[in-house]
């Protein structure tokens, strides 16, 4: 699979392709997403773009939360409520007022004049979708349509949000605090996204087929010794203003600036077998039934035919002179007055 030099994916991080509204990355137990997400937190802010940081399971780095364009929504748990067991259910899911944190990032987005239309960008990142989507899918779908409505109003405004994909497929294939019949949580958050940018570990480029998507199945938990967040594979499936689907593959490197870049991902060709010449009296896939070689009696007659076409042009032409014709050899363009 070739992608071609001006990658989708480089230009929605860097904010050149502007029908995204509601991004989501998604990640697994192996390969984190963090790094790439903080990344492009980072690049947006370079562009100028505001951002409100919704926290719900850790904190973004100390070089992001300390710019003045950016306005935290904190809704960790709190030691004290870790402690008193007000934090999480019986059931192990946190306790999280999913209308009350929709309240309070549209007042945020109020406050950044996200708004107004004529307003400059704002960033919602939010570090993990997992904690609200096992208190309720409906009520997350329901909060992301919202905030994606509200920030696509001003051109460069959009929405980044990240969740484990094996987590909360996990989750909807009947696992803990999952209700059963429902459809993967993948494919409900890929239905309301306008692109979904999957982060995979590098030891996959030996077994990735370009045409491969996520199918939703749990992948097995491994250890988390051998994962580089900050180099991996990334596959972007984005929906293209005229309704279409857009797919790309490429490698991503977050560079010394703690900033993302993209390489496309080109398959090589199989090189051509050159075709061998088949044996004399051999009957090949290649051969036919029937002698294509002229003899050079067939020669011969095939020269001396006279095409109509030559005939015609064997001839000699003939003009009558009309009465007002001046011929003159010595200056034939007489009658011109020149």
């Amino acid at each position: 699979m070739s992608v071609a030099a001006g990658l989708s994916i480089k230009r929605i991080a860097a904010h050149q392709q502007h029908a995204v509204p509601l991004v989501l990355l998604s990640e697994t137990a192996r390969q984190s997403a963090l790094p790439l997400l903080e990344a492009m937190v980072r690049e947006s802010l370079s562009h100028g773009l505001r951002v409100v940081a919704v926290c719900l399971e850790q904190v973004f780095s100390a070089d992001i939360m300390r710019q003045p364009e950016v306005a935290p929504v904190d809704r960790r748990p709190l030691p004290a409520q870790i402690a008193a067991g007000s934090a999480f259910s019986l059931d192990g899911t946190r306790r999280i007022d999913i209308g009350q944190l929709r309240a309070d990032i549209c007042a945020k987005l109020e406050q950044t004049g996200a708004a107004s239309t004529d307003s400059g960008g704002v960033l919602v990142v939010i570090d993990d979708l997992e904690p609200l989507l096992s208190v309720s899918r409906t009520a997350t779908l329901a909060l992301l349509r919202a905030i994606r409505s509200t920030v696509s109003r001003t051109q460069s405004s959009r929405v980044l949000a990240r969740y484990p994909r094996d987590t909360t497929d996990q989750r909807a294939s009947g696992g803990p605090g999952a209700s059963f019949n429902t459809p993967l949580v993948s494919t409900m958050l890929c239905s309301i996204a306008d692109a979904v940018i999957d982060v995979h570990h590098m030891d996959a480029l030996d077994t990735w087929m370009p045409g491969w998507y996520s199918d939703g199945r749990a992948q097995p938990f491994v250890s988390l010794g051998d994962n580089d967040g900050r180099r991996g594979l990334v596959r972007l499936e984005h929906k293209r203003p005229s309704g279409k689907m857009g797919y790309e593959v490429a490698v991503f490197e977050i560079d010394e600036r703690l900033r993302p870049t993209f390489t496309p991902i080109k398959a090589a060709a199989p090189a051509a077998a050159t075709p061998e010449a088949p044996a004399a009296g051999d009957m090949g896939a290649t051969q036919v039934p029937f002698n294509l070689e002229l003899t050079e009696k067939q020669r011969q007659d095939r020269a001396g035919v006279e095409l109509p076409y030559l005939e015609a042009q064997a001839g000699e032409i003939y003009y009558q002179l009309d009465n007002e014709d001046d011929w003159d050899d010595e200056d034939p363009d007489d009658d011109l007055e020149i």
